[in-house]
């Protein structure tokens, strides 16, 4: 990080962006630009943020306008409204500044470029976005040693700097500026008021629909007091109603969960906790443990419960620790959703047969479909490029009704069709009296394992007369 030159003296806005209405129910605060905002801050600029989730067109319009630097955050689906934003701007001000960074800015610079924006930074900004800041000023024959930077030249040639190493020390990063964002908007539409956190960066596995150009293959952690303290203050500031980790793979290191969930007890935290892990990355004790911290809901990026889908994917697992893990969540008490994708190349009806069954066995809360996607710079786009349109990669958001992979086997509507179909039909198997009574007898199996917990329910339901009372704090939470 630089030190040696002052940070702009320009107003700077960021901007998340993302339509309104697409997931209001769970609209939290993005932490990217909230994390930025931290650091600028820290370093002197005057920055403001805005998520156009939570604001009006006017207000929108109004940030834009104050906006002599706009810094835009957007995943893949939106990069064109993130261009039309910036466009925006330079009519407003042509003197306005446009930059914009993240996983999609990290692997696509020209498309970004080509739409009139100033400049672009890749890999992880936190360091070189201060770099830039301090440059910014002196024109763009100053920027060109900021790492992950890209920008025309005035002779029209194209400037890419190398992308910035990955942070080892992810503790010297300091906690999202939580305050730049309204959180009373976003408890306005989440009840559950909901509280992201991350813990941890990349992820070793080799999932062909991943990107792993902004955080990389490896695994690296924060220190568990870091962590700690952190949960601390959302716990006394705000209060949340959940705390969702959105590590790529919270569960990979045991020990330090472990030591996470035992900070969490020894601290005396209430918080109602939620993360995303593998099939293959728990078991029994640890699932346990992680209930007994406050982790009441868990999420299973699954794909498929037919093991020629999952070798498509290179998930790198067998179908049967699929079932394997729902029963162990299930029996620690843990409610759990699974996402799975529908349109795997080579995919066919016995395929989807297969996956049904799979859910079915291993009885998860909820199930969620998307399509096939291939995103820019994954080793799916690769591998499929020849059936997949790139304009629609571009345009079109993973569980839309619209894949940029034309199917051997199937239209689109076709498999929005099955997509449809698999979650209906699980949902009605689901409500049926049989499942009832096989979630029933697995209640029973927890209460009789947790005795304080099964007591503790038992006098709630005779308090409420006899009401299948369901945890206040959560919004579709465990049955127990």
């Amino acid at each position: 990080m630089a030190d040696a030159a002052a940070p702009t003296q320009k107003k700077v806005v960021l901007m998340y962006v993302t339509p309104p209405g697409q997931d209001d129910f769970f609209i939290a605060m993005p932490l990217g630009i909230i994390y930025l905002s931290a650091i600028l801050r820290k370093a002197g600029v005057d920055v403001e943020c805005c998520d156009e989730r939570v604001c009006t067109e006017a207000e929108v319009e109004a940030y834009i306008a104050k906006a002599e630097i706009l810094g835009l955050s957007a995943l893949t689906p939106h990069v064109n409204r993130a261009i039309r934003y910036a466009q925006r701007a330079k009519q407003i001000n042509p003197d306005v500044i446009t930059i914009m960074g993240g996983p999609h800015a990290t692997v696509d610079v020209d498309t970004l470029l080509d739409g009139g924006l100033d400049y672009v930074i890749g890999g992880e900004a936190e360091d070189s976005i201060v770099d830039f800041m301090q440059g910014v000023d002196a024109g763009r024959s100053a920027l060109g040693n900021v790492p992950g930077i890209a920008f025309d030249r005035e002779d029209g040639t194209r400037h890419t700097s190398p992308q910035p190493p990955l942070i080892k020390d992810l503790d010297r990063i300091p906690f999202p500026e939580w305050e730049a964002l309204p959180f009373d908007r976003y408890a306005h539409m989440n009840k559950e008021r909901l509280f992201y956190i991350f813990t941890s960066r990349g992820c070793p596995f080799r999932c062909v629909f991943c990107q792993k150009e902004l955080t990389g293959r490896g695994f690296r952690t924060r220190s568990v007091d870091d962590i700690l303290n952190e949960l601390q203050e959302i716990h006394d500031k705000y209060q949340p109603g959940n705390v969702l980790f959105i590590d790529e793979l919270f569960t990979c290191q045991k020990k330090r969960v472990y030591d996470i969930c035992e900070g969490i007890i020894e601290r005396g935290l209430t918080l109602n906790m939620s993360c995303e892990t593998r099939v293959d990355m728990i078991d029994y004790d640890m699932a346990r443990t992680m209930k007994k911290a406050g982790f009441n809901r868990m999420y299973f990026g699954v794909e498929s419960g037919s093991q020629a889908s999952l070798d498509t994917l290179v998930k790198d697992y067998k179908v049967e620790k699929v079932v394997e893990a729902l029963k162990i969540t299930r029996r620690a008490g843990i409610w759990t959703k699974v996402f799975l994708i529908v349109g795997t190349p080579g995919e066919t009806q016995q395929d989807f047969d297969n996956t049904a069954k799979i859910m079915r066995e291993g009885m998860p809360d909820r199930i969620r479909t998307s399509l096939f996607n291939p995103l820019t710079a994954t080793a799916s786009f690769e591998q499929f490029k020849d059936r997949i349109d790139p304009e629609l990669v571009k345009t079109e958001y993973v569980d839309s009704d619209r894949s940029p992979y034309m199917h051997e086997n199937f239209s689109n509507d076709e498999l929005n069709m099955i997509k449809r179909k698999l979650v209906e039909d699980y949902e009605e198997w689901y409500e049926a009296t049989p499942a009832k009574m096989r979630r029933f007898m697995s209640r029973i199996r927890y209460y009789m394992e947790n005795r304080d917990e099964g007591k503790a329910r038992l006098a709630r339901a005779l308090r409420l007369g006899g009401a299948n009372v369901r945890s206040p704090t959560t919004v579709d939470g465990p049955e127990i």
